[in-house]
């Protein structure tokens, strides 16, 4: 009986941890990323990391100025782009959505390796691509990988 009781109390005796962050600057951009993490950065990257999980900025010229208007068009390539990504890391794209970053409307991706969970975000503006990726176990939680999302902020 006493076991019953106790399994009835619920909620956990563990305590919570409190993730406080660092902001991360780039070549014309910010974002934060987990304190204590290991930086990285190269000339238009970069990367924080713990083990195997990783927060990573990348910029890259775009050929062809990118407005709003563009949108869907650009689905279309990134979607294939994505495919094949998925494809060469054996993996697979399990999720696509719209999300706004840094007042874009941009498009995200999820690729899925075997025990863990790529995510791709595009932002796009002007002449600039800016590659948001994060990697996190499949099954873990993804506060870092929001963290980058909504912190995120062209310089």
């Amino acid at each position: 009986m006493a076991v019953l009781i106790l399994a009835g109390c619920g909620g956990s005796s563990a305590p919570k941890v409190q993730t406080t962050w660092q902001t991360v600057s780039g070549p014309g951009f910010r974002f934060q990323a987990p304190s204590g993490w290991t930086l990285e950065r190269a000339k238009s990257q970069v990367s924080a990391t713990h083990g195997p999980e990783l927060v990573q900025v990348s910029t890259f010229p775009l050929q062809k100025p990118y407005d709003a208007k563009l949108f869907g068009k650009v689905a279309r390539e990134l979607r294939a782009r994505m495919d094949a990504i998925a494809t060469q890391t054996s993996g697979r794209v399990s999720a696509e959505r719209t999300v706004t970053v840094d007042s874009v409307r941009s498009h995200a991706y999820d690729v899925t390796i075997g025990d863990h969970l790529d995510e791709y975000t595009f932002v796009l503006s002007g002449m600039r691509e800016d590659l948001l990726l994060c990697r996190r176990p499949a099954s873990g939680p993804s506060t870092f990988c929001a963290q980058l999302v909504t912190s995120f902020a062209r310089a």
